[in-house]
């Protein structure tokens, strides 16, 4: 357990605050009307920490992990009378003069990680054999550690997520604001095409210019270097309100994309459109029990 995860109100985080790792398979499941369906969900729910442990026990250097979250439109089903986290809300879709942040469908998202591609495979096979019936896969998508933990664009990509002596918990997991739902976490998923013709067809100086780091060492540029509307300038929202990113591109040769994952408590919109957006809840571990 890292250092930082002490139960919060008794419970215990899920793996919120791990590195992007080295593969990612993401799900998210629709959940339908059929009778058993919630049933089902419920099942998955109280054996998931057990479903976790087999895995680790199996390959116990394969750093393997896995989260489950739920959206505001599905709660009151599965968790019916037991409240709601506070700031839990469908992400309403927001639409610029040029770009839009869209909206879409989705109740339950598994977020899975290990070294090897075939160990998330494994575990998303079983969960959804085990909801068979339940839900309708919405979308899909695997992703990869690319080179030096870089974005498909070539940058280093996550550089200012909380580092693990800031205490990452701290940003990115509900405590005393909300104690009926204290060691939860709140999860917004994005999805990004990019147009890399577009990308690659800007000079390296221009490129680094657009995010605000040098491309080959990932070093910030200065005040007098970075234009104020630099990827790193206009998303810096301040120290206190730190996000941990659990981002991992995802691409084959013709189109070349990234799946961003956050946790938290430009001039470079123009280079890649948005696919998804997602805004959905992770439990505890101590709701991972027996449900009524």
């Amino acid at each position: 357990m890292n250092p930082h995860q002490n139960p919060f109100a008794g419970n215990t985080p899920q793996d919120v605050t791990e590195r992007q790792g080295e593969n990612a398979i993401f799900i998210v499941y629709g959940l339908n009307q059929s009778p058993d369906a919630v049933d089902k969900v419920k099942d998955v729910c109280t054996n998931f920490s057990a479903l976790i442990r087999s895995m680790r026990n199996r390959f116990p250097d394969a750093q393997f992990s896995s989260t489950i979250s739920f959206s505001a439109n599905v709660w009151d089903r599965i968790f019916p009378g037991k409240g709601k986290p506070k700031e839990l809300e469908t992400f309403k879709e927001i639409r610029g003069s040029k770009y839009t942040a869209v909206s879409t469908p989705g109740d339950i998202l598994f977020h899975i990680r290990a070294r090897q591609m075939g160990l998330c495979y494994e575990f998303a096979s079983i969960i959804d054999e085990k909801l068979k019936g339940a839900v309708e896969a919405i979308d899909e998508t695997h992703g990869f550690r690319y080179m030096d933990g870089k974005a498909i664009i070539g940058f280093v990509d996550g550089t200012e997520s909380p580092a693990v002596d800031e205490n990452p918990y701290h940003f990115a997991v509900v405590g005393e604001e909300d104690p009926d739902f204290a060691g939860g976490s709140y999860v917004f998923v994005q999805k990004y095409i990019h147009d890399m013709n577009a990308w690659n067809a800007l000079p390296v100086e221009e490129q680094e210019k657009v995010i605000g780091r040098r491309k080959l060492n990932d070093v910030e540029l200065s005040d007098e270097e970075k234009p104020a509307n630099a990827h790193n300038a206009v998303t810096n929202i301040g120290d206190d309100l730190k996000i941990v990113r659990a981002n991992m591109p995802f691409a084959n040769t013709s189109k070349r994309r990234i799946r961003y994952l956050f946790h938290w408590i430009c001039k470079y919109i123009q280079y890649y459109a948005p696919d998804v957006g997602k805004y959905v809840y992770r439990e505890s571990c101590r709701q991972h029990r027996p449900l009524a």
